[in-house]
């Protein structure tokens, strides 16, 4: 009987030391993350309707350029730099445009100006080794490089001044910073990037590689720098089409998949490289209504953002010249094939060396985010241990399993058992089949983390016109909100499905969940595909079979149930749009959610074509006529190619042939190479381009 009780006992204290820690743990509060809602105004980047871009552009003489007062010129500077030091999340964003006020601008800023602009920079936190509480997210790729670009210039400005967040003199963080910047170059040429594709992300990268490749005094790393960014560049002028950015990617948002005027970041940037001289061929299109070409004409007319400026003001300035070949892919009305192996799964990392704690392993890991997965969850603990980020507001639950009584788990075993929701935050690698006519694109993220949870995946998409895309996805949660949410009903996937393309047809099939994984509070017993009638100019659907038509693009879906759209549903648009002040040019009108409910299984086909290759008629006659199976999980449909099929379970074949599920770093008519390459050749046919990293070569003809 004793000891039962000294069971008893010892379990009661257990029981009391846990409820004690959870309660320290509870009280340690995160750090603000981003300015109260009273506040936010006041950290926005405008003061008297006037932008923190336009600002740049008046110092510069732009003849465009609205006027500003020597006080609303400080008032805008101080905003941007009272954020900074408050070190919200995005400051880094912020930092880049302030730094090159501060280097073009010198002359024509007042000495206060100048002191609060090298105040900031001096007293910034840089990275997470640092010390300071704070819910800035320096991990992320994008992240990775706008903080260590301004840590490196700002360490070059002021070389041997004391840098106070840590006291080390402004030599010590260059050194520091260029450590990071190079394993970013280096991951960037070996694997691509991790949010690869990502309309919105891209915009995050090109402004610090742009300030880099116009401060930066050391040579070499400018050279290497314009080899990242021709690479950049070539995945989208790969995967665009017509000036338009909307492909599957590892990180979107809904407004990035509905269409390039709603979310390309970088159509800007893209107009300034290409888009301008593109235009009379784009517009040339005979299929092309009026709309849409006025609708095209307001893209081009987009002026950068504080962030973009960056990057198009050394295109402007002949700082940095995309080489020829580049630009020739960008405006090809070719129909061609692409295949690119991009990003970084787990396993990929520990094949590779790059888990770890030293600053390129955990650049590789967490610029995936790649957190709680079993291959890197332990080393993810001891960083965050380490450098004390459990107040970080996006870290902030590592910390409960530091708690006493979860010393014993292996969270490695744990992570591999249990395939819990958050392991779906990591971008993973993507292999990316992309398929582009004069027209439209199609592409996808081939057979990618199937079943798997995922935060912010877009796994295919057809990119159709200036407004329109077409897109399924399962929603995360319950089906009847988080419309906004990331993951949500539009953002992400509950679970992402296996998914093919070949050339125009694409495949696509959801396993509806059964059950909640760890970290799931809802899951959806639907899935649903984006399909804004008032957008097309012709549009039937016929129990599971949608046909329609916008300008010279024809689309036919084919699901293996019913499919029904949900009533207009003004929360829900407004998750896509994300934009409220359009005009009622851009704004869906009616149904445009359209779903599939119930069942194990859904399946949806999507063929695309054009009036190039028949009329809309022939189009919806042939795909009739194509014979279709759908199975439990499986789909098999035969078309003009040939028949292509797959199931849930990793079938992927066309005409018989089992399919790659993993790509090359490039394979295409243009480019060819392996992961991990020591040099890239491209050949669009009438230029050439060669890059080599380690040798600091990149060569043009």
């Amino acid at each position: 009987m004793i000891a039962v009780y000294i069971l008893l006992a010892l379990l009661g204290l257990v029981v009391l030391v846990t409820i004690s820690e959870v309660i320290v743990l509870i009280k340690q509060k995160p750090a603000q993350e981003l300015p109260d809602d009273k506040d936010f105004d006041y950290y926005s980047v405008s003061v008297n309707g006037k932008k923190f871009e336009e600002v740049y552009l008046y110092l510069s003489d732009d003849k465009d350029a609205p006027e500003f007062s020597e006080e609303e010129i400080y008032n805008m500077l101080l905003k941007q730099s009272e954020y900074m030091a408050r070190r919200f999340d995005c400051s880094d964003f912020r930092a880049q445009l302030l730094f090159k006020i501060y280097k073009d601008c010198y002359d024509k800023l007042s000495e206060r100006c100048r002191e609060i602009i090298k105040k900031t920079f001096l007293d910034f936190k840089y990275f997470m080794d640092e010390p300071g509480d704070d819910s800035m997210c320096y991990w992320s790729e994008n992240h990775q490089i706008l903080f260590a670009t301004a840590e490196y210039l700002a360490g070059q400005e002021w070389q041997d001044e004391i840098f106070t967040n840590n006291g080390m003199t402004g030599n010590e963080h260059m050194l520091k910073a260029k450590e990071r910047i190079d394993a970013w170059m280096n991951q960037r040429f070996n694997y691509g990037f991790s949010e690869y594709l990502s309309n919105n992300y891209l915009a995050e990268n090109i402004a610090p590689m742009a300030n880099l490749i116009a401060y930066c005094k050391d040579e070499t790393m400018v050279s290497q720098m314009k080899i990242i960014m021709d690479i950049l560049w070539l995945d989208v002028a790969l995967n665009s089409v017509n000036n338009r950015l909307v492909a599957t990617s590892s990180r979107m948002y809904g407004n990035n998949k509905a269409g390039n005027f709603y979310g390309n970041s970088i159509c800007a940037a893209m107009d300034v490289l290409w888009g301008n001289d593109g235009a009379e061929q784009i517009l040339g299109n005979p299929y092309l209504s009026e709309k849409e070409k006025s609708q095209i004409k307001d893209t081009l007319a987009k002026a950068p953002n504080h962030v973009v400026i960056c990057f198009t003001d050394i295109v402007k300035k002949g700082i940095y010249v995309l080489p020829e070949a580049i630009r020739d892919i960008a405006l090809s009305n070719e129909t061609f094939a692409v295949k690119m192996g991009c990003g970084l799964s787990p396993d990929d990392m520990v094949k590779e060396g790059l888990v770890g704690q030293k600053p390129f392993q955990i650049m590789a890991q967490m610029g995936a985010e790649t957190f709680t997965n079993p291959q890197v969850v332990n080393n993810t603990l001891e960083y965050l241990k380490t450098n004390k980020m459990f107040r970080n507001s996006f870290l902030g639950y590592f910390r409960f399993l530091t708690l006493t009584i979860f010393k014993p788990v292996n969270w490695e075993k744990f992570g591999a058992k249990y395939n819990i929701m958050p392991h779906g935050i990591a971008t993973g690698r993507g292999n990316v089949y992309t398929y582009r006519t004069a027209h439209y694109s199609m592409s996808t993220s081939v057979c990618k983390d199937v079943d798997m949870c995922g935060a912010q995946d877009h796994e295919w998409t057809a990119n159709i016109g200036e407004t329109l895309t077409l897109f399924t996805t399962h929603p995360a949660g319950n089906g009847e909100g988080s419309y906004g949410s990331s993951p949500g009903y539009w953002i992400g996937n509950g679970r992402r499905p296996m998914s093919v393309q070949n050339e125009s047809v694409n495949i696509t099939i959801y396993k509806l969940p059964t059950k909640k994984r760890l970290g799931e509070a809802h899951i959806a017993d639907m899935t649903h595909a984006y399909m804004p009638k008032s957008f097309y100019d012709e549009f039937e659907i016929n129990e599971n079979t949608v046909f329609a038509r916008k300008n010279g693009v024809f689309v036919a879906l084919i699901a293996d149930g019913k499919l029904e759209f949900k009533p207009y549903n003004e929360d829900s648009i407004n998750a896509i749009y994300k934009n409220k002040t359009l005009t009622d040019d851009y704004k869906v009108k009616g149904e445009f959610d359209l779903c599939r409910f119930g069942g194990e299984y859904h399946a949806y086909v999507t063929e695309l074509s054009d009036a190039d290759k028949e009329s809309f008629d022939e189009f919806k006659e042939r795909i009739r006529n194509n014979k279709i199976i759908f199975g439990n999980g499986k789909v098999s449909y035969n078309t003009y190619f040939g028949k292509i099929s797959t199931s849930y379970d990793g079938e992927f074949k066309v005409n018989g042939a089992d399919m790659q599920k993993e790509f090359d770093r490039y394979d295409c008519k243009f480019c060819k190479a392996p992961r991990k390459p020591d040099s890239l050749f491209v050949d669009s046919g009438k230029h050439t381009l060669s890059l080599d990293l380690k040798n600091v070569k990149r060569q043009t003809t």
